[in-house]
């Protein structure tokens, strides 16, 4: 299962993407995992991302590729 976090000092998304970390205890039900899936395609989904900065579009596009494996994966 791919999180977006934040480990320590460093920080996945650029700031100002609105993502709150979720720890390991939000993610324990199927619905919470679907929920913060749902919550984080939003975030990166590449049609909301077009106003940021080629490498927050790439880094954003890694995600959504992962957080939709991992879906997938899942179901």
């Amino acid at each position: 299962m791919v999180c977006v976090a934040v480990f320590d000092d460093w920080q996945v998304l650029w700031a100002g993407a609105k993502w709150k970390p979720l720890g390991l205890g939000d993610l324990v039900e199927d619905a919470a995992v679907k929920k913060a899936y749902k919550r984080a395609s939003l975030v990166v989904h590449p049609d909301r991302t077009s106003n940021l900065t080629p490498e927050q579009r790439f880094t954003a596009k890694r995600i959504f590729d992962a957080l939709t494996q991992a879906m997938g994966e899942l179901n």
